[in-house]
């Protein structure tokens, strides 16, 4: 039996409640595929879950005429994957309803839906990022990016940003929502109180698809609803994610606000501070707010360092108290509203972490085949292997080949990204070296081995 959610998603993008902008730069950039291809050839719906971004993008298909490729959360999202549904729809011609081919200038398209982009990260997923960006290069179609984080989508591939248009879909309107209930409910034949909605709507922090799911979780097989159903709906532990944190810490400039939408934050002080500084810069125009809040900023960090030397975490609740009503407080003049950044300390460490795992596991093998200690090849061998390697096309494409490098490795010879065309190509060029079903060569060097044995 199909779910209410679903029953009745919106059919076109007229019926998307409560993300008129959202909607009509989705438009937009629909239309401009009529015109030719556009200059973004996908877009990032982002936004918190259920408010609307997946039904918007099926909407469109719907809307345009296009057939809609999709692919969720539950498919396999490795990079082979992706190639395969997405990229190949992406880049072929499409087919009407009854099998009638029909040319992309025609009016025939398919839509390219990734949903749930950001969650492309675990060991499963290896390359899946490279894939979706390969895909969004090549692509004759367009494609739509689904993502709940979108930094932890862009801060992956930092060509995605440039490579995609970005539309922000916001939460319903607690009004907009209840009268959305309201309707279901009078088609299924529910009398709702009053009470209820409110209790739903609350619970659901604009979250309309799980409103829904709630109305029918009480309703469903009766006629009337009264306020002490909603004692079966328990608690809903909805954490807050960090951007809407730091509107409230930023722009709000309401203590209560701020303090309180911390309170609800899963994230550590110790982190919090980074962000309140990234983005304090940005926020605050006028240069006494600015003084102002990085004053209570640096109290902040003092009752940290407190903290950390006499392990009494009692303080963190201070320092809560300063990086967020303290920096609330402190601005007198208007936010400027800018695009929130992630901390540039946290991504510089990442980096330096893939960079360091890349570094070992390249150590590993090239201390396998070359006979020697990972701390020699490390400390002493890397250095020139590296010269070597970008300097000597033959060297570096069969080094690849008998080593067996994989996209971190290569990138990190050649001082590149994963995703870079340099890697890529090198890569390619490696495959066919070593052969359909071959294994790379275990501990040594077999080209090299077989030009010492000719000698």
């Amino acid at each position: 039996m199909t779910g209410w959610a679903e029953k009745y998603r919106p059919k076109t993008l007229d019926e998307i409640v409560g993300n008129p902008t959202a909607v009509a730069e989705l438009r937009k950039w629909a239309a401009a595929w009529d015109k030719g291809r556009p200059d973004k050839r996908a877009v990032i719906l982002q936004g918190d879950p259920g408010i609307g971004k997946t039904s918007a993008a099926l909407a469109l298909g719907n809307e345009m005429g296009w057939s809609a490729v999709e692919m969720n959360a539950s498919d396999s999202r490795n990079a082979e994957a992706i190639r395969r549904v997405a990229t190949r729809g992406a880049v072929l011609q499409t087919f009407t309803e009854t099998g009638e081919f029909v040319r992309s200038r025609e009016g025939g398209r398919k839509l390219i839906i990734l949903d749930e982009a950001d969650n492309v990260f675990g060991r499963e997923d290896k390359g899946g990022i490279g894939a979706i960006v390969e895909m969004i290069q090549e692509t004759r179609q367009p494609v739509i990016l689904v993502a709940n984080d979108y930094y932890a989508l862009t801060r992956r591939s930092s060509s995605l940003k440039r490579l995609c248009k970005t539309i922000k879909f916001q939460g319903v309107h607690e009004d907009a929502m209840k009268n959305i209930l309201r309707t279901i409910a009078s088609k299924e034949g529910v009398d709702i109180a009053d009470e209820v909605l409110e209790v739903i709507v609350e619970r659901s922090s604009g979250d309309l698809r799980s409103a829904i799911n709630d109305l029918e979780s009480l309703a469903l097989g009766k006629r009337s609803v009264l306020a002490e159903a909603t004692r079966a709906l328990g608690y809903r532990d909805r954490a807050r994610t960090i951007f809407p944190v730091l509107e409230e810490i930023l722009r709000s400039g309401d203590a209560r606000r701020a303090r309180d939408a911390v309170r609800e934050l899963d994230e550590s002080p110790e982190d919090l501070i980074l962000w309140v500084d990234q983005n304090l810069g940005h926020e605050f125009s006028r240069p006494d707010d600015l003084v102002r809040g990085y004053e209570a900023l640096s109290r902040a960090d003092i009752y940290l360092g407190r903290t950390r030397r006499r392990q009494r975490y009692g303080l963190w609740s201070y320092a809560s108290e300063m990086m967020s009503s303290g920096v609330a407080v402190a601005r007198k003049g208007r936010a400027r509203g800018s695009q929130l950044e992630f901390p540039y300390y946290l991504i510089q460490m990442s980096r330096s972490r893939a960079q360091r795992g890349a570094r070992n596991s390249l150590a590993k093998k090239l201390a396998l085949a070359l006979h020697v200690s990972q701390a020699l090849v490390r400390s002493e061998l890397l250095p020139t292997i590296r010269t070597l390697f970008e300097g000597d096309e033959e060297l570096r494409v069969h080094l690849t080949a008998e080593l067996g490098l994989d996209e971190r490795e290569a990138a990190f010879l050649l001082n590149e990204t994963e995703t870079s065309h340099a890697v890529k190509h090198l890569l390619e060029k490696a495959a066919k070296v070593r052969g359909p079903g071959s294994a790379p060569g275990e501990g040594r060097l077999s080209s090299f081995d077989e030009e010492d044995d000719a000698d």
